[in-house]
């Protein structure tokens, strides 16, 4: 988004006021137009003869015109506000006001100490001998002007920007982009003045302001006919019109357009004689006064370059400000002034006539603005802050009560359940440690019938097993068997009967070989009979024979 800025033209006849958006690259885009008549003898030659209606008129002008800003670039003219153009040794840009001050009082007609001085270097040439020189364009105005523009403004409650000249402001307003190749002058025809400019491109080069304009031919025709200014005012703008129309005053008005055709036609001649000077190459009119009629027939007359009526509104984008054809063509005779004044341009073409204290006011307006803004900032950056730890606050309130409620439901439902559990665990491992040496030792009885059924001899019979475990109630087993390195777990005793004595060896070889059965013994009494030999025997069971029930009960529970 470009720079947003109001140029405010305070008139003879009337108060305007343009906003434009300037942004570089692109045409200046009107955002706003406004404009408010004033009441003759108000403003006379530029000077505000009645401050109090000046500022009644720019508040109203600001109500109306949907102006989006109070900061405002001020324009003066008039017999006081002047320019004049001296050449000076080659300074430093930095030090060529202060050249120029030294001048100051040789060319300014009025005190030095009451008056706004402003310079622009123009040009760079050479002396009679071939020294160099800069040519400087030196802008005053009286600080009268000056200082009543300041004072009907700051009443309104705006804020001026700076303050320029119409004049150069006039060269702004028709300067292109891409600068002229050849000089033009610019001819602006006010209520009071008439503005003569002449620029090449983007340079100034001459300015003169004449004491004549629409208002010295309402004046004419109310002398010439006797009647009313309001009435003259009327009649002037009907001559304009096709149909026929009173000699007298035909003559009057026709009076005074030669005596101003003639004024810009020596204006524009003087220019031509200066040195290194070129005459412009066309001649544009603008102004409230630039249709009175047969101005523009007469300059034509007298110039012999194109004299053409200029359209500031063509230099600008107006499609926003939504205006009918023919309000706009009365614009376009108006506006060329305060667009110029909203227009920064290049430095050469630009005077800064404001007085030093209302630019230190100015600053200090600025740099307090700078100072609200950047509080307005640290507020926030605070208020930001501040409900940051709000909401962090309220966060971890949230959190402390859902650890609350988290601890009443340890406490509550939590709590009892693992107390219980425990209690459970605490049951199971004494029934654990109470079974445990029930199991231990336990002697898995199937296992010792496999035994002797898998080492009996197949010519060998029992009778009769009597199986007997040695701590059937619990307790470590104690006894052990040292040659077989096991512990003895249970006894049993038994009858058995074969077909001969030999039999009854292989009987107590075959025993001998189970890992579960130890110290078979076979030295009981031997009875004899014709079928066969029986005989008691008795045997140790060792842990090869232990029961698989202890790890049941050694797990642990989940």
């Amino acid at each position: 988004m470009g720079e947003r800025i109001v140029g405010l033209d305070i008139g003879t006849s009337a108060l305007r006021a343009v906003e434009l958006i300037v942004e570089d690259g692109r045409p200046p885009v009107l955002e706003a137009f406004g404009q408010v008549g004033l009441p003759p003898g108000i403003i006379v030659d530029g000077e505000i003869r009645d401050r109090a209606q000046v500022t009644s008129a720019i508040r109203r002008l600001w109500r109306h015109g949907g102006f989006k800003t109070n900061r405002v670039r001020l324009g003066v003219a008039g017999l006081r506000a002047i320019t004049r153009e001296i050449e000076l040794p080659p300074v430093p840009p930095d030090e060529v006001a202060a050249a120029v001050a030294l001048q100051a009082e040789d060319i300014v007609p009025f005190p030095i100490e009451r008056t706004s001085v402003a310079s622009a270097v123009i040009s760079r040439t050479e002396d009679a001998e071939g020294l160099p020189l800069i040519r400087v364009l030196v802008a005053a105005a009286h600080r009268d002007l000056v200082d009543s523009l300041v004072a009907v403004v700051e009443e309104a409650g705006l804020e001026p920007e700076g303050i320029d000249l119409d004049t150069a402001a006039l060269s702004r307003a028709f300067t292109l982009p891409d600068g002229a190749t050849e000089p033009e002058a610019v001819v602006s025809v006010g209520a009071g003045l008439t503005m003569v400019v002449v620029r090449h491109g983007g340079t100034l080069q001459f300015v003169r302001t004449i004491d004549m304009g629409g208002d010295t031919v309402t004046r004419a025709l109310a002398s010439a006919l006797d009647i009313p200014i309001a009435d003259a005012e009327i009649l002037k703008r009907r001559l304009a019109l096709p149909g026929a129309h009173d000699p007298a005053a035909k003559r009057a008005v026709s009076d005074v357009v030669e005596q101003l055709a003639d004024e810009v036609k020596s204006s524009l001649r003087f220019f031509g004689t200066l040195p290194g000077r070129t005459p412009p190459s066309r001649v544009l009119v603008t102004g409230g006064g630039a249709r009175t009629v047969g101005l523009l027939e007469q300059l034509r007359l007298l110039i012999d370059v194109p004299v053409l009526e200029a359209s500031p509104l063509s230099l600008v984008d107006a499609s926003g400000i939504h205006v009918s054809a023919s309000e706009a063509d009365s614009i376009n005779q108006t506006v060329a002034v305060p667009i110029g004044l909203a227009l920064n341009g290049p430095a050469r073409t630009r005077f800064e006539l404001i007085p030093p204290e209302v630019a230190a006011r100015r600053a200090a307006r600025r740099r307090k603005r700078q100072l609200s803004i950047a509080l307005a900032g640290l507020v926030v950056a605070l208020g930001a802050v501040s409900a940051w730890r709000v909401l962090a606050v309220r966060n971890a309130q949230r959190e402390v009560q859902v650890l609350q409620s988290t601890i009443h439901t340890v406490n509550t439902v939590e709590m009892p359940r693992y107390d219980k559990a425990v209690r459970l665990g605490d049951q199971v491992t004494t029934l654990e440690h109470q079974l445990a040496p029930l199991v231990s030792h336990e002697v898995d009885w199937l296992v010792v019938l496999n035994q002797l059924g898998e080492y009996l001899p197949p010519s060998a019979v029992l009778n009769g097993v009597d199986l007997t475990a040695t701590t059937p109630t619990g307790g470590a087993a104690t006894t052990t068997t040292a040659h077989l390195g096991s512990s003895v777990i249970g006894t049993g005793t038994t009858t058995v009967f074969t077909h001969t004595l030999t039999q009854v060896t292989q009987f107590g070889l075959a025993m001998a070989g189970s890992p579960a059965l130890a110290a078979v013994d076979l030295s009981g009494g031997v009875s004899a009979a014709t079928t066969g030999v029986t005989f008691p025997v008795t045997f140790s069971i060792t842990s090869a024979a232990h029961g698989q029930r202890l790890g049941q009960f050694e797990e642990r529970i989940p």
